[in-house]
């Protein structure tokens, strides 16, 4: 790969997590000394978290990809600096809340990818299945019988029923394990919640 390629796929390494090795190992197969390797990601570490990553001890050979290393820093640097502007500049990254369930029901799925991509970004549509996913975040939502439901990890804390107590829905008692309804006036959740999952469902009454 071409020194950017390099970099563009450093940079994806680390926002997704991948351990040092695995980074070093990618420096290795495109001809990198394995110490100049440790090299160059100490580098990078150290620049972006100077207190809990001092710089290792330069090797002696070959000091030509410390700049290779300064050239992944400012990279680095960039993309942050732009991921930053991005955030601000439209995508909220937050949790689908139930204003936001509301609004989408009332606007129709021809703007759902659109307002999706608003709340957190990576919402595609699934022809196959007929839903938007969103996979980083392991998120589903899909109109079934009139119903607009959405589907997330387990929720770990009361947002979501708090946010409708405190908005005049009431809670209707429901015999069902995991299960509860909440309505108003208009509209009527229902939150279902297994070991891994809950099952959000909004219609209207």
């Amino acid at each position: 790969m071409e020194k950017q390629q390099i970099i563009d796929q450093i940079k994806w390494m680390i926002a997704d997590g991948n351990a040092d090795h695995e980074i070093e190992a990618l420096l290795v197969g495109e001809g990198v000394a394995r110490a100049e390797a440790k090299y160059t990601l100490s580098v990078v570490k150290n620049e972006l978290f100077p207190d809990e990553y001092p710089l290792i001890i330069e090797p002696k050979s070959n000091r030509a990809y410390l700049w290779a290393g300064l050239l992944i820093v400012a990279a680095l640097v960039s993309l942050l600096a732009f991921h930053s502007w991005r955030k601000s500049s439209g995508t909220a990254e937050r949790e689908i809340n139930p204003a936001d369930m509301i609004r989408l029901m009332k606007d129709g799925p021809g703007v759902y990818t659109t307002e999706l991509n608003k709340i957190n970004a990576g919402w595609t549509f699934n022809q196959d299945k007929d839903r938007w996913e969103n996979n980083k975040r392991k998120t589903a939502l899909a109109i079934r019988l009139e119903q607009l439901l959405y589907m997330c990890p387990v929720l770990h804390d009361h947002s979501f029923q708090d946010y409708l107590e405190n908005h005049e829905f009431r809670d209707i008692i429901y015999t069902k394990p995991g299960s509860k309804i909440f309505q108003n006036d208009e509209f009527m959740f229902t939150i279902q919640t297994n070991a891994d999952y809950t099952m959000i469902s909004l219609a209207y009454r």
